[in-house]
């Protein structure tokens, strides 16, 4: 007959199961992600404009204009 695992053992397997979990349940700081990328919108727009074919162009300014439509909310 098999033995029943311990009350620690339980514990143990029941963190191990949820921690993969608990990862998806964190959604990143929107504030971290607008204010850490502020530069590098500011320099990728620039840049876009300085030396960008017009399909690059295109593209980057919508996703500049996404972004910047999402961090000013």
């Amino acid at each position: 007959m098999p033995r029943l695992p311990s009350g620690s053992t339980k514990l143990a397997l029941c963190l191990t199961l949820t921690l993969p979990l608990s990862g998806c349940a964190t959604a990143p700081s929107t504030s971290a992600i607008c204010d850490g990328t502020a530069q590098s919108r500011t320099s990728h727009a620039a840049a876009l404009a300085a030396d960008g074919g017009p399909r690059s162009l295109v593209t980057g300014a919508l996703l500049i204009q996404q972004i910047d439509a999402g961090c000013n909310k």
